[in-house]
Formats: C-alpha cells, structure tokens, sequence
C-alpha cells in the first residue's frame, strides 16, 4: 500500500521503497536443551497470560483516540509486561525480559523497559490491532502440548507473570511529574523513514514547539517538543506505536565545560566533534565575521576557515577577547551553530559553507575606535575581506554601542547602509556605475544587548543600540528555548519561558513607528537569564549555547549568549541558505530568511486567537508586538523549499522608480510592476472555509542620503522606496491598478474601506527597505486575491535634482507565500501546471525552483 500523500511535506522527493522491506529475524545458535523447567505447568501458564492479556486489551471500538496522528504505524495498544520473581536463592541479577519478545514482522515491539527492586523487569510493549490475533495464537501454541518437538517460543513467554494495561504515561520515565510547568521533552521516535518529520508535524499542528536539532542514532531519532505535561500526554497517546519513550529534556551545556580530571573533557568533546568533520567543498559560500578575531588553529575553526584578517595588520588576527574569546565563538556558531547538538550527536558533520574572521576590533593595547569612527573602520573592513574573497555577500556584526540612539540613523548604521546597497565610495567605480550594477551585500546584526539586572528592569525590553537601525540590514534579536536547570542552579529561576523572547534581547517598540524601521526583523536562540531569590538576573552556563573558546589548550569549549550569539546562528543560516540555493541576490536570501520565520507558541499566542483572523487588537497594538518580536524564528527548511500545501513564489526585477519630467528639470514616477499571478483558485475554493495564511515580503536596499533631515523625513534618507499591493476581493483589474496608482503620493494614508484581514496594513509601513504582512483568513476569500503590484515612492533620488540620479534604476526581490498546513490539498501542482502554460507565452527574466 502506497504511503499516503504528506502535503506538508517541504522536500518533495521520489517515493521511497522503505517501508515495504521486512527484516528477517535473527538465528540464534543453537543451546543445550537439557534445563530444567521454570514453570509446572505450561498450559495454566499459557492460558493464564492468554487472559491477562484479554484484560489488557481494550475493546478496538474504545481503543483508537478520537484525534490520533498519522505517524506511520497502525493503529495499536500499550501492554506492560512483568517477570517471574527469581528464586530466593538464585544468584541472578534479575529476571529479564526475553530479548525475543518482539515480533518485527507484526510490528509487536517492546518499547521501553525497566529494571525492578525486586529483580524483576517490566516492559511496554506496543501491539497493533491488526497483531492481536497473532499474539494470542502465539501465546495458545506455547501453552498446547507440544510433544516430541521442542516447546514453541519457551524462550519468550516462560518467564512472563503478568501482563497488564498500559497507557501513554508509561512511556515517561517513572516519578515525571504531570502536573510541571511547560519544558522540553525528548521524544525517543523509532527509527522508520519520515516517522520523525511525521511526528514534528503532529506536534506543531497541535500548537507545541518543536526544536529543530535532532539527535539521530541507529535506531533511535529524538526530536524535542515544548509542551507542558498534559500537552505532551495528549500527543504520546495520538501518537502510539511511534515513539519508544518520552524524557524531560536537560537542555543544559554545563556538562561540555567540564575540563576533565575525573570527568570526559573539553579537549575530549573537541577531538571526538573535529573527527567527524567535512570541510566545505571548494567554491562554497563564503561569510565574513566582523569581530575580535579567531583561534585559527582551533580543530573546530580550521576547518571552516577561510581567512584571518585584521583591519590594522599590527592588531594581529588572533582573538584577544577575554572570557574565553568573543569571535572565536560567533564564527564557531556561523559554522556549527550551538555546538551542544554536534557534541551530543553522532553523526558526521558536513560544512556547507567558509567564514572569514576580519578583527574589525582592536586589541587593549591599542586606541580603541572612536564612535564616530566606526563606520568608516566598517567599511574598510569588507573592502579587506573581499581583496581575497571577492565573491562574500554575508557579512555578521555582533557588535554595537550605546553612544548613539537608534531613533534615527547614525553614520554606522548609514556605513551599514551603503555597504549592503553597494554605494560607498570603494563600489562606485570609475567611471561612476549605475546602481543596479555596484556589488550588493546582506549584513546580519545583533540588536545589542540588555545586561544584566532587577527583575522588573529587565523584563522592560530596551531600545536597539546602533548600528542596528540599519535599513538595509538584517537586524536579529534573540529568543530562547533554553529554560532547563542543573543542581549547580539552586534556587535560580529562568527569566524567560522556553520559546519567549530572550532577556538579552532589544526592540523598537519604544522607537516612532513612523521614522524607524521595524526592528528586528528575525530571532534566533540567545539563550536566557536565570534570577535569584532577590530577582537579580543574569547570564549561566545552564541556558547560554556552547561555542569555540579561545583558548584552545585549557579551555577550548566556552558559554555564549546574548545576541552575539544570535548573530552568528544568523550568520550560520545565510550561509547554508546561499548554499543550498546559490545565484540569488542578497536581497532575496533576505525575503527568503524572513518569509521562513514563525513565532514561537508563546509569541504566536500574542496575534493568534482562535478565531479565523487576527487577535482582536489595533493594528498599532500588533505593530508594537511585532517590534519586539519581529517576524519569527526563520526555518531553513522553509526557506529552501515548497510544500503541495505551501507554496512561496520568488521574483527578482530591476525597476526605475523615477524619470525626468516633461519640463526637463523635474523628477516624476516612471513605472510599476504589477503581476497577474499564477494562483491557486481551484485548490482555495475547495477549501472553503479553512484558514490560510497569505504572506507577502517586499526586500530592496536604499543607498542611504544622512543628513539632519534623515530623522524626521524617511524620504529624504531613501534613495527611493517600494510598496506592494495586492488585489482586492471583488476588485477589477482596472480599479486595481487605478487604486495603486493614487496610492503612490500617500504612500500608507488613506482609510482602507474593506474589511483587512492582514496583520500591519499599508498605513503600518513607512521607512525600512523590508516589508511584510501577512494575511490571515478563510481560503474561499483569499481565492480571488490573484495580482499584486510593486510601485514606488519617494525618496532623494526623485527630490534631488541636482544629484542627476532620477533615471537609475533599483531592484527588488518579491516573496508570495500560500500556507494551507495540515490541509490535503495540492496548491503547488496547481501553480506548477500555469507556471507550464505560462512559460510558452513569456520569457521569466528569473526564476527559482527549489
């Protein structure tokens, strides 16, 4: 029987051939048979487990929960199973439970077991109810006489006592309490082709957190769900037969910084991670680390490493970070990510991409920079690091400052600016060229970072320090899923719930919403804070990541955390991404990161009710959230690739937002781009009332005009800037394009007279050179929503005249996404057959196919 279709699936592949081999049972050597024999009677034995396990076995109308997942195992029961207690004067340890009580071929395993102060062992078993007949017959055939022949299975059911009902709490490990707060937990997922993503799913449809490093092991995948104890219960029971156990989860990186002596080693952990190394492959991507150096000779760094540069040679480009380094650490989360997911794992690690460690900081010996030179000493860096590597388009900057207020742009954040639109003065060229030709690169920075204090002034999240205000860079923030504590934490409680923003970590909610950008766009894991009986807060080991250290002899593993950790697991994820889909603009691997992002449950439950469309709340009281948050925690997985049932589609264009004007001496708007889209009709009329999700995300790079007016005026910072619209329901083309084109002068005023089902809205959006929304409602409603146009605004390319620049041309990278999850619908077959048709009438100028 073919596997049912997974329409959630994001890695469309052939259909796999697994799940119809059967392994043949292994042949044990042959024994002296002359024992003597445990029981006196083999047919009272055999009929009385025969009714023990009619008493286990609930009634198969009763037996199947009413919201089981699919998981791909049949439909089945938990038994326990207890042995004979042994003789008084027998010397063995315990009576154990038969290593043949499986039967691999009916899918009747054993599940867990346990060891008894009795000297006895007790076991889950799962049965399918498709099995049962077969276990009864098994156990009738052992009980009947067997004659001359050897008795059947003696070596399975002779030592078997009692066997007993068995619920889902049986697979937690005994003393779990039921009642806990929510954590993270360790489903031990048996090992079958897609049964772990098929479990992920479950968790994630039923609104749990599921973490995205697993630990995968010959027979065992374990994959990590946030939950409290009466939500995993539920999904253990939805999910019986799929998973062998379920264990609280340690989450905690103290026991890698041990230094050896009478425990395994730092230097141990290192070696035995370095062995299972795979070096990028020549030509892969390259991300430089703006930092205060590296370790180069670290076994974790060197293989990696592509370079070690300095901005001043006599700095030298070794870290000089106290504490265990700095940089050494951010560049190994650019390669490896926390390193406590390799350190535990057993798996070979392949490295997709190179990371350059350019010393953008100097050492104490030396003058540190003044703030206002920062910028400049910015710029000169990625000038050095593409002297060798020419072809970097990441760059990460986990450093900022508290000297100069993020509520308008600073001459760090302009530098940022330019590096990214490709406008500083190294990039111009000679003779000058156009815009769209200069060199584009995506900068990931840390939002800064909020230190170390009383309770309630932490949980005040402050204002992003510069130069995160940046338009045009990635701005990450940091949540966690870090809320696990260890003895040495007596007393300590965590600051942040798992899956909650980190403590560390810095908003623009108390930023004009009007003049700043939304900042940050993205989170990724920071790690927590733990709080005394006092409320005095601070980083531990316990909820920090694990990193390179850069003392390489002594102390070569060392804690992260704050959004210098963040950065870097950004900077991690570009690189993979450009890896794996190599070509693109920066501007698109930017869309990409934050069209994959989703927030955590905790965050979700902020804009999320039940209801088919947003939270009741203003659309300024959403913004606020939004920047603290940010859109999400990004997914690779997402990023990369499809689903039948979620389907993004990628635009690449260059545009000319302005042209001189009749009279030859102004500036007008030239063009738009609308897109009569490719649209899923069919697929969303079918669906009728289910709730879709809509996502659209606009990503381009201003080159930056910094003068007094920059804070007050958007425009007059921007070198030009872009909206999108998309059609309305019951809206003609005509009146669509006639609505777009009014609405390039108001560019978000004006009241919208239909009812808005997205998040923000137009009027949210105004400085920034990345906008998303999203669309939230039923799919019938979103069937006729099938164009979408791109128009500018203004900006100082059309304002200056004197700067002769209003017929350069930009560019733009568009993101549309359709997300029907859990829905057994085939959006992308429908998209991919226009596409077909499509494609025989115009040439697409760019196009992406994961």
């Amino acid at each position: 029987m073919a596997d049912p279709v997974d329409y959630d699936q994001r890695n469309l592949r052939h259909i796999a051939i697994d799940q119809w081999r059967e392994a043949a049972a292994y042949a044990f050597p042959q024994r002296d048979q002359s024992r003597n024999p445990l029981r006196d009677d083999y047919q009272a034995h055999a009929a009385g487990l025969l009714a023990q396990l009619a008493a286990a076995l609930p009634d198969l109308a009763q037996a199947r929960p009413q919201d089981r997942a699919e998981v791909g195992v049949a439909p089945g029961v938990l038994i326990s199973v207890e042995t004979r207690t042994p003789d008084e004067r027998s010397r063995v340890t315990a009576v154990k439970i038969p290593p043949g009580l499986d039967f691999n071929a009916q899918d009747i395993v054993v599940l867990r077991s346990s060891r008894m102060d009795d000297r006895t062992e007790s076991a889950v078993l799962f049965v399918p109810d498709q099995a049962r007949p077969f276990l009864q017959g098994r156990i009738a055939a052992y009980g009947a006489d067997p004659g001359n022949r050897r008795r059947p299975d003696v070596d399975r059911f002779e030592v078997v006592e009692r066997i007993l009902t068995a619920e889902a709490r049986a697979l937690f490990a005994p003393g779990t309490n039921f009642a806990g707060a929510a954590i993270w937990w360790e489903f031990w997922v048996r090992e079958a082709p897609g049964r772990a993503d098929a479990l992920a799913q479950a968790a994630m449809g039923r609104g749990l957190d599921v973490h995205g490093d697993r630990l995968v092991f010959p027979d065992t995948t374990i994959v990590l769900v946030h939950g409290d104890s009466a939500q995993i219960l539920a999904l253990a029971t939805a999910t019986i037969g799929a998973v062998a156990e379920i264990r609280r989860a340690t989450g905690t990186i103290r026991p890698f910084l041990e230094r050896g002596e009478t425990v395994i080693g730092q230097a141990d952990f290192v070696a035995d991670l370095a062995g299972r190394i795979t070096p990028p492959p020549a030509g892969s991507p390259v991300v430089a680390v703006l930092d205060t150096g590296v370790s180069a000779g670290h076994p974790l760094i060197a293989p990696g490493l592509a370079g070690a540069l300095a901005y001043d040679e006599a700095w030298g480009a070794d870290d000089h970070a106290g504490a265990g380094g700095h940089g050494t650490g951010v560049l190994s989360l650019a390669l490896y990510g926390d390193l406590q997911g390799p350190m535990t794992d057993r798996r070979d690690v392949a490295l997709t991409h190179f990371v350059v460690s350019m010393k953008l900081l100097p050492p104490p010996a030396f003058v540190a920079h003044e703030p206002r030179h920062y910028g400049l000493v910015t710029q000169g860096a990625v000038a050095l690091v593409e002297i060798d590597h020419p072809s970097t388009l990441t760059y990460c900057l986990a450093v900022s400052t508290d000297e100069f207020t993020a509520e308008r742009p600073s001459s760090w954040s302009g530098a940022l600016d330019q590096i990214a639109a490709g406008s500083g003065p190294g990039d111009l060229g000679d003779p000058v060229r156009p815009a769209r030709d200069r060199p584009k690169r995506l900068i990931a920075v840390a939002t800064g970072n909020v230190s170390g204090g009383m309770r309630d002034a932490i949980l005040v999240q402050g204002a992003i320090e510069d130069p995160s205000q940046s338009w045009n860079a990635l701005t990450v923030g940091g949540y966690t899923a870090k809320a696990t504590l260890t003895a040495v934490d007596w007393q300590m409680t965590p600051v942040a719930a798992a899956n909650d923003v980190s403590p560390f970590s810095r908003g623009s909610q108390a930023l004009p919403n009007d003049l700043t950008p939304l900042k940050p766009e993205v989170l990724f894991e920071a790690g927590n804070m733990l709080a005394d009986a006092a409320g005095f807060c601070g980083w531990s080991p316990s909820v920090s990541l694990l990193a390179a250290g850069s003392d390489v002899v002594v102390e070569p593993l060392a804690p992260m955390w704050a959004t210098s950790a963040a950065a870097g697991l950004a900077a991690r994820f570009l690189g993979q991404l450009e890896a794996a889909l190599p070509g693109l603009w920066p501007e698109t691997y930017r869309a990409l990161t934050v069209q994959s992002a989703q927030w955590p449950a905790p965050i979700r439950r902020r804009l999320i009710g039940r209801g088919e469309h947003w939270k009741t709340s203003t659309k300024a009281q959403r913004q606020a959230v939004l920047r603290t948050v940010g859109y999400g925690v990004p997914d690779l997985e997402r990023a990369v690739a499809s689903a039948r049932n979620a389907v993004t589609l990628i635009a690449q264009a260059e545009i000319q937002p302005f042209a001189v004007g009749a009279d030859g001496r102004s500036a007008v708007y030239n063009e738009m781009h609308f897109y009569d889209l490719p649209w899923p009709r069919e697929g969303l009329e079918a669906l009728e009332n289910a709730v879709v999700i809509l996502k659209v995300t606009l990503s381009y790079f201003v080159e930056p005009n910094l003068t007094g007016r920059a804070a007050t005026r958007p425009d007059t910072y921007r070198s030009f800037g872009l909206r999108f619209a998309m059609k309305k329901r019951g809206e003609t083309d005509a009146q669509f394009r006639a609505r777009v084109n009014a609405a390039q002068e108001k560019d978000g005023d004006g009241a919208d007279p239909e009812a808005s089902h997205w998040l923000l809205g137009p009027k949210a959006v105004s400085a920034g050179s990345l906008h998303c929304d999203l669309w939230r409602g039923r799919a019938i409603e979103l069937a006729s929503h099938d164009a979408i146009a791109v128009f500018p605004v203004g900006g100082w390319w059309k304002s200056h005249i004197g700067q002769r620049r209003m017929g350069d041309i930009g560019r733009y990278s568009l993101a549309i996404s359709i997300e029907a999850s859990g829905q057994a619908v085939d959006l992308h077959s429908e998209l991919e057959a226009q596409v077909a048709v499509k494609a025989a009438e115009v040439e697409v100028g760019v196009g992406v196919e994961p």
